[in-house]
């Protein structure tokens, strides 16, 4: 095969490696961190969330309520209720992995302060955790 076209058939590859990898970012099932990393996902076994329990769903790409007072050492339940892949990251760091639709994450807030929430995937869904 002509040079030319061994590239052109490279291109095309990787073209498609791409764009497969962006659609997974944007609601399929790829375990791929935002790096394409393999990155870690969040837990899949079975969580029951007691009842009042502090609870924030991601959902219509939004972290729902937008804002939660709770106190030292409670535990937050975070959940994905749609078919977009999620993360949860508190303060710039990932703490849940890749979330899919069902998955539920866990966090419990060491310390008193005001914590960001958003998401590596979607830079608009923001949410605040203030501690007490």
């Amino acid at each position: 095969m002509h040079l030319s076209k061994l590239r052109r058939v490279g291109l095309l590859v990787a073209s498609a490696a791409l764009i497969a990898g962006m659609a997974a970012a944007c609601g399929g099932d790829d375990d791929t961190d935002s790096n394409g990393n393999g990155g870690e996902t969040a837990t899949t076994v079975s969580v029951t969330i007691p009842e009042g329990a502090p609870v924030i769903d991601q959902d219509k790409l939004k972290f729902v309520p937008g804002e939660m007072k709770v106190k030292v050492g409670e535990k937050v339940y975070f959940t994905n209720s749609e078919t977009a892949l999620h993360t949860v990251d508190i303060n710039g760091e990932n703490e849940s992995g890749n979330m899919k639709k069902g998955d539920v994450f866990t966090f419990e807030f060491p310390a008193a302060g005001e914590y960001k929430i958003t998401c590596a995937y979607h830079p608009q869904m923001k949410a605040t955790i203030i501690v007490e």
